[in-house]
């Protein structure tokens, strides 16, 4: 076999990803709150841009108007209690639990071997490390370490400290100086039958009614499985609407959502800068770099506010049903047909539509809710899956709690509206809604 090297000419096209158009993709993509963010990250590197919030308050004409309705007092800023001088303190969980040390006559060994303890606690305020592990680290007996233990699993909030449910239901159990046998032995041993909603089996092995059954089931539920999240600091993220739609004299207006969004501008001053002369050559560089970044950003945000706004607009007349009569008539539709509409790439419309969201006369609903695949049904088109999904939601909300509707029976009344399904199919819209089978849902009293 002979070898040869050789230059061959290949004419081919590609697409080179540039920096700005990395940009303009990412932010595309981004939420509302991860713009914003990024806006704030880029307004402290570059001098040239400058933020200022839409709808401020002119505080000075607000004064001026209103001042004559407040009595004005005169406070001593560094020595009065004043919210000024209160700084806000988030207690978390292992803080909250290593102060109550204190109220306990421990030695320093044991407050040691405590806080140890503690800071090997989960958020949920369970012991999920290897014991053997922090016996071994701290170098002490397993009688000094289950002493420790003991002293943590006293303190608030109760049920901390626990190596599993069984555990921390037993320590609420015991501080509530509730003494019984029965209600003991369900905690340590059937609590699966009560997930399993298996009442009539558990009765018959207690041999007591349905109703004293029931009322046991009651008071497990009372007591807290996560003790620990009490004190989670996790934040709620709270979701802005990024278009508005309102019908306005029988026509939907779809609109942008520039309330509390930040003004975007190019700071004048180095503008007149870089036409002075008495600028050295670094310098110019500098401020030429930065304009043009915060140029681009300007203008690939404006990009994704029109991108999105079209995006917004095809839905709103594709599922023109949904906008007029409500939620049971939403119709399928993909991606696809809308980068046809608008002769862009799918690709783009999946950044358009990521974390998205839009507020309707029926209320606040993401971008890729709209989006859902034809189901066979008599309609010409097909049915959207997330009508059916609507349709079996409100079975199951209606039905008659005694005796709920099995799979195979939502099967044949979803038959009767025309549209038909596997019995799996269905199981799996109702696992994806998070709702139990009719053997966990049924209800005895």
């Amino acid at each position: 076999m002979k070898l040869n090297n050789r230059l061959d000419i290949v004419q081919s096209q590609k697409l080179v990803m540039t920096t700005q158009l990395k940009q303009s993709l990412d932010i595309l993509n981004m939420s509302n709150l991860e713009l914003e963010e990024q806006i704030k990250k880029d307004a402290q590197e570059n001098p040239v841009l400058e933020l200022e919030r839409t709808e401020s308050i002119d505080w000075g004409t607000f004064i001026k108007k209103n001042i004559k309705n407040y009595n004005i007092k005169h406070y001593d800023l560094d020595n009065e209690i004043t919210l000024e001088n209160i700084i806000k303190y988030e207690i978390n969980l292992y803080d909250y639990i290593k102060s109550q040390l204190v109220f306990l006559k421990l030695n320093k060994k044991e407050i040691k071997i405590c806080e140890y303890i503690v800071d090997c606690l989960d958020i949920d305020g369970y012991l999920s490390c290897d014991e053997n592990y922090i016996i071994q680290e701290l170098n002490i007996d397993e009688k000094y370490f289950y002493k420790c233990l003991k002293y943590i699993q006293q303190l608030e909030p109760i049920g901390i400290g626990a190596r599993d449910l069984s555990e921390c239901l037993l320590i609420q159990m015991e501080n509530e100086n509730i003494k019984d046998d029965i209600l003991k032995s369900i905690i340590v041993e059937d609590l699966n039958l009560i997930g399993q909603n298996k009442i009539k089996l558990l009765s018959k092995k207690y041999n007591i009614n349905m109703e004293k059954c029931l009322k046991y089931i009651e008071k497990i539920k009372q007591f807290n499985p996560k003790p620990g999240r009490i004190y989670s600091n996790e934040k709620t993220i709270y979701v802005q609407p990024d278009v508005i739609v309102r019908k306005i004299n029988d026509e939907f207006i779809v609109y942008m959502n520039d309330r509390d969004n930040f003004h975007i501008s190019i700071n004048n001053y180095y503008k007149n800068i870089l036409n002075s002369n008495n600028l050295d050559e670094k310098s110019r560089e500098f401020i030429k770099k930065k304009l043009n970044y915060a140029l681009n950003l300007l203008k690939n945000i404006e990009t994704r506010k029109s991108t999105i706004l079209k995006i917004a607009d095809v839905i709103v007349k594709k599922q023109k049903d949904f906008f007029n009569k409500g939620k049971k008539y939403i119709k399928p539709m993909k991606l696809k047909d809308i980068a046809l509409d608008l002769g862009y790439h799918e690709s783009t419309i999946s950044r358009g539509i990521n974390n998205k969201y839009m507020l309707t006369p029926y209320g606040l609903f993401e971008f890729k809710y709209f989006f859902s695949k034809a189901i066979e049904s008599e309609e010409e088109k097909g049915t959207s899956s997330r009508k059916v999904k609507n349709m079996i939601k409100e079975l199951i909300d209606n039905e008659n709690k005694l005796k709920p509707l099995s799979d195979d029976k939502i099967c044949k009344l979803l038959k009767e509206e025309g549209i038909t399904l596997a019995r799996r199919t269905v199981a799996k819209y109702r696992e994806e809604m998070n709702i139990l089978s009719s053997s966990k849902r049924k209800q005895f009293i």
